[in-house]
């Protein structure tokens, strides 16, 4: 469950700082009852960074596997030949 607090919790920075720090997650200010800031601790912040790297990556590894499905590939010495034929080395 999300941790969400009013903006004025913010006016005691040592306690708010020690609430996001403790959080496992981050916790979202609000304003007039509205989303108005999203703070976390440089732990949460590093572990969703890595999520996101990781959603990255398999959606990369999902094309490549698709490409091979769908017949979108060449072998090593076709690829080789081709660029010879083109470029003249």
């Amino acid at each position: 469950m999300p941790v969400c607090v009013p903006i004025k919790e913010m006016k005691n920075t040592a306690s708010f700082t020690e609430m996001v720090m403790e959080a496992q997650e981050p916790v979202f200010v609000t304003k007039n009852g509205r989303e108005a800031i999203v703070s976390m601790s440089p732990e949460v912040y590093e572990g969703l960074l890595r999520e996101a790297a990781r959603a990255r990556l398999y959606d990369i590894v999902e094309r490549g596997l698709d490409d091979v499905r769908a017949g979108r590939v060449s072998d090593a010495k076709c690829v080789t030949a081709n660029l010879r034929a083109a470029y003249g080395a």
